[in-house]
């Protein structure tokens, strides 16, 4: 029974019916026949209902029907007129087309759900890293508390030069396993820990402590030695990326000298510096050494020497690299981002109108900005101090390493608000007043802060005093707000302690006392967390996993979902072991030392901390605010310094210009105002701008007109942002 198909380029071949003299058809004869495959794209057949359909590009004689039949009623197809076959080439091209245009289908939808998968990645700031990592056993949660809490790292945390973080937490869970020393060899009885970092500013000197498991050895007892490269590496690259001009670069060359075995089930401290950089390259200098007790010194366990080099197209690199999204809005697979506000500070000669007056003058910057770009408002300047011509050349380097400074404090600052906010926005922006204003009101409102900065001090006094402002702001809330994650780290290991599984949690209410073998001089009774899959498997082993094992010790004490708790009972001899090979076999060992009353003062202490907790909570929140409101002053002051130096230095005496603030409602309405600007105020710049045949204006190589790392402009021009 024959089904009809009336699509395009479908068809079949007519049946014995209406079709004289047909024969039953032979298939494979019929795919043999090369006239008759060469007119056929596909050949699909659908043993469900023994359907033939065939699709062809191009229209034979033998096949007229546009309909489907069982393919046991096909008939011997009708031999083909003498019509002449396709070409190879057109063959070829055809097959080609279908496949480009599939491969380009494809790749098109798996780079938009890669795209989409990665821009919903939010990664932690470092101060958040800091509070991230839960300890997988009580060891784990020991080791963090040491490191965390020894002399070297408290001395490297109270220096306002360092910052600290956990670079490895920054990874979003899902990628973890997939990186090498934060998935693969992190873990109990490997790099236990994620390793505390503290980084130097502008990628001068690295610190990084760590503790190595048995699990990552070598020879016996001795940590591999291609872990340590590793690490070196690794920790080298952070050391020196910020000094590089787009903070990104490989390996170049790397040499290590072993200076003695690394013992594993140690602490060690990586020690890196950046002794030269020069472009795109830099030379790191590194050790890794042990963590000496107090009053000793430190052993050297192995030196590096290495040179990393940032590749030519690292600016698209780091263009295209996960970073943390502004304010993300997830809506199905996509994400919308809020637009930030931009601001552009613009200075031009009055004599760009023929009256050379400054009214005039502000109303043609305005008109050439245009209304739907954004809007342009007075941004008075006082008249300062002018030294010499070499004087206000380094005053414009100095201003511009300053104003880089500021936006750094502003930045810092930020964060603590955000993290100690939680991220609610609402909150965030209630917080972030200038002067008790409103950031928008405060900038088309602002004056010269006389009292401040007087205005007839020098340039460069003027510069040392916001120096000095930006960077006690820096150090301040560096320091409060260090203290304060000090103590929620202490909270949050507190709380874990009551709260989590009998991995990790405090056995003071857990355990009773009298299934303790205490005060025994050849006796030890040994608390063990066995994973429950694992229970079955510990009761039949744990007897002979070390000697001198009391036997039928095990003594159930309690469970929870994660974990069943037994006290075993060995000799003192032979502790050490057991905790060791209960380690190898995946269980837990808990130490437990019962104290008359622990639980009460454990209890108390929570509280304690958690008093302490919220107050400096307050404060730093309080800090927060005061820092970002005095850290933007300083900026913005900054800014107007940069203008007027720069302004002197472009247009000459006497001073006759106009300083205007454009605000713009996103990227692309500031693109477009200043492309405006380009086009109407280019021959300002002599002769580095020219205009091609139709009278638009035409650059030189951009490599040439960059100054400062930023776009030569025809006029004064700086643009920043603040949210």
């Amino acid at each position: 029974m024959s089904r009809g198909l009336k699509s395009s380029g479908l068809s079949a071949a007519p049946t014995a019916a209406n079709q004289k003299g047909s024969q039953t058809p032979n298939l494979q004869a019929l795919l043999r026949d090369q006239s008759f495959t060469t007119r056929f794209l596909y050949l699909a057949i659908f043993p469900s209902d023994s359907i033939l359909l065939v699709l062809h590009p191009i229209s034979t004689s033998g096949f007229t029907a546009d309909h489907s039949v069982p393919a046991s009623e096909v008939a011997s197809p009708v031999p083909p007129q003498t019509s002449k076959p396709r070409s190879r080439l057109r063959r070829f091209v055809g097959f080609t087309s279908i496949a480009l245009i599939a491969f380009t289908a494809g790749l098109v939808y798996q780079t938009q759900k890669i795209v989409s998968r990665m821009m919903t990645v939010t990664l932690r700031t470092d101060e958040e890293t800091l509070t991230a990592f839960v300890p997988a056993d009580q060891f784990s949660q020991e080791v963090d508390e040491f490191i965390r809490n020894h002399p070297v790292a408290v001395e490297l945390r109270e220096n306002p030069d360092f910052t600290e973080s956990r670079p490895h937490l920054k990874i979003p869970a899902e990628l973890r396993d997939r990186h090498l020393t934060a998935g693969t060899l992190s873990g109990p009885d490997r790099i236990v820990v994620p390793p505390h970092v503290f980084s130097e500013k502008d990628g001068k000197s690295l610190v990084s402590i760590f503790y190595l498991g048995s699990a990552i050895s070598g020879h016996l007892g001795i940590v591999h030695g291609g872990l340590l490269a590793t690490l070196l590496d690794e920790g080298m690259a952070r050391c020196c990326f910020p000094a590089l001009p787009n903070k990104v670069g490989v390996t170049a060359n790397l040499n290590i000298d072993y200076r003695r075995p690394a013992m594993a089930e140690s602490y060690a401290v990586l020690r890196a510096e950046t002794v030269k950089v020069e472009g795109r390259k830099a030379w790191v200098e590194a050790r890794i050494e042990t963590l000496p007790k107090e009053g000793e010194e430190p052993a050297v366990l192995v030196e590096a020497k290495a040179l990393f080099i940032e590749p030519k197209q690292a600016a698209v690199v780091t263009f295209y690299s996960i970073k943390p999204p502004l304010a993300p809005v997830q809506l199905g697979s996509f994400v919308t981002m809020s637009k930030p506000t931009k601001y552009l500070l613009v200075s031009f000669p009055t004599s760009i109108t023929p009256s050379h007056h400054r009214d005039d003058a502000l109303d043609a910057v305005s008109a050439t900005v245009a209304p739907e770009n954004g809007s342009v408002a007075p941004f008075p300047i006082p008249e300062f101090k002018i030294g010499t011509l070499d004087a206000l050349v380094q005053q414009a380097d100095e201003l511009a390493k300053l104003e880089t400074a500021c936006q750094v404090v502003v930045s810092k600052v930020s964060d603590a608000l955000k993290n100690i906010l939680e991220g609610d926005e609402a909150q965030i922006s209630k917080m972030k007043a200038v002067n008790d204003k409103p950031v928008d009101q405060y900038l088309r409102t602002f004056t010269w802060n006389k009292v401040k900065y007087r205005a007839d001090k020098s340039l460069g006094e003027l510069i040392d005093l916001l120096q000095k402002e930006a960077a006690s702001i820096d150090n301040d809330i560096r320091s409060k707000y260090s203290q304060y994650n000090q103590v929620k780290t202490t909270l949050a290991t507190l709380q874990r302690k009551q709260t989590g599984n009998l991995a990790t949690k405090s056995l003071a209410s857990v355990v009773d006392p009298r299934s303790v073998v205490q005060n025994s001089e050849y006796l030890e009774t040994h608390l063990v967390a066995v994973p429950a899959q694992q229970v079955k498997e510990f009761l039949k082993t744990y007897e002979t996993v070390s000697p001198m094992v009391v036997p039928r010790s095990a003594t159930f004490v309690a469970s929870d979902d994660e974990f069943t708790l037994y006290a075993v009972t060995t000799f003192k001899k032979h502790s050490l072991e057991f905790v060791h090979k209960a380690r190898e076999h995946k269980w837990i060992p808990r130490e437990f030392k019962y104290v008359e009353g622990g639980k009460e003062e454990e209890r108390r202490e929570v509280e304690r901390v958690g008093g302490d907790e919220r107050k400096l909570w307050g404060e730093t929140l309080r800090l927060g605010r005061t820092a970002w409101s005095e850290a933007v002053m300083v900026w913005i002051h900054v800014l107007v310094l940069r203008v007027f130096v720069e302004t002197v230095l472009r247009y000459g005496l006497p001073l006759d210009f106009v300083c205007t603030l454009v605000r713009t409602p996103g990227s692309k309405q500031a693109d477009r105002a200043k492309h405006n600007l380009d086009e109407k105020y280019s021959y300002l710049a002599g002769n580095a701008f020219g205009r091609d045949k139709k009278g638009r204006v035409k650059k030189d190589d951009p490599s040439e007109v960059h100054e400062g790392g930023g776009e030569y402009t025809a006029y004064v021009y700086y643009e920043f942002e603040l949210n």
